[in-house]
């Protein structure tokens, strides 16, 4: 018995894994040579049901030509080949599930920022869309058919009203639909935010499928690791900030003000010292460059700031009496 033989037998006595068999009744649906062939060994089968034992006893007598004609000799061809087209719808299946975003094909497209960059991009049906630092933004060709856009970081939309063709963006977590509106997507920490400027936005969690209406001065909240959604009015002037080219720091600790701060200018501020960490602080800085930054974090926060390395700074306490 030839290895694809034993193979067609396996399937027959239940031996193939689920995805196997699903794969090889797909084939059976798409080759009638193959089915035929099939039908033939599951007719051997069902004469001899105790076990393959007793299959491949009598599996000779059953294959002599008057018993079984000559087309199986043919098959075998047949199964070699679909042998090969099951590994490579396999591959395809694997490939898919690996470069795929989830529910939705591959993206084309592709424009990233760095830290300390900000970016203006026009998509195809004018809608304006700024990338905050660190951020990507994918679409496919078909564009103008689709308006689709896959969103990983920070990013400002405003959309080019089209009633026909609805705008979604899509991020890991959630689907935002929309036709012509401004808002504000944040998928950078653990809780997710969409923030609505102007017009109307339906948000779907993915997890639990629920869905949700903002309307201007609302925004949404997603916390991914505890799965709660808050719905609150939000600042416009502070959310947006970022994409006029302002930082704010509003009432923050110093620890978990770094991310922003170190984002917005592209460097790596650290703190070693507990105490600075746990220290308040409140600013808005309009276009400043780095070193306009520093003087005025050591003013605001009363630290020290030492370059220890190119893009590198370390906060530690003011020593001055």
């Amino acid at each position: 018995m030839t290895k694809n033989e034993r193979k067609c037998v396996r399937y027959l006595a239940q031996e193939l894994s689920t995805a196997a068999r699903a794969i090889f009744e797909i084939e059976l649906t798409l080759d009638h040579e193959l089915k035929a062939t099939y039908e033939n060994y599951k007719l051997i089968w069902d004469n001899y049901p105790a076990s393959l034992k007793a299959y491949q006893e009598q599996k000779e007598i059953q294959l002599k030509p008057k018993a079984v004609p000559r087309p199986i000799k043919r098959n075998r061809k047949v199964i070699h080949r679909v042998v090969y087209s099951l590994a490579a719808i396999t591959l395809i299946f694997i490939a898919y599930g690996y470069f795929s975003h989830s529910d939705e094909l591959s993206y084309r497209n592709q424009v990233t920022t760095s830290k300390g960059q900000r970016q203006t991009v026009y998509l195809p049906d004018s809608s304006l869309v700024i990338l905050n630092a660190s951020s990507e933004i994918q679409y496919n060709s078909d564009f103008n058919t689709k308006r689709r856009v896959y969103i990983k970081g920070e990013a400002y939309f405003d959309v080019t009203h089209n009633e026909k063709i609805p705008f979604v963006v899509q991020t890991e977590d959630l689907n935002i639909t929309v036709l012509g509106t401004a808002f504000n997507v944040n998928t950078v920490l653990d809780n997710k935010s969409v923030s609505l400027e102007r017009g109307k936005v339906n948000v779907l969690i993915k997890t639990s499928q629920n869905s949700l209406n903002l309307l201007p001065k609302e925004e949404l909240i997603y916390n991914t690791k505890t799965s709660e959604v808050t719905k609150r009015n939000f600042s416009i002037t502070k959310a947006l900030a970022w994409k006029d080219n302002m930082l704010i720091l509003d009432n923050l600790i110093f620890k978990d003000a770094l991310y922003k701060i170190n984002n917005y200018y592209g460097v790596s501020f650290r703190i070693i010292d507990e105490k600075i960490k746990q220290k308040k602080i409140t600013g808005a800085f309009k276009e400043q460059n780095i070193d306009e930054f520093i003087n005025s974090i050591k003013f605001i926060a009363d630290v020290e700031i030492k370059k220890v390395s190119h893009n590198e700074y370390l906060i530690t306490q003011n020593h001055e009496d």
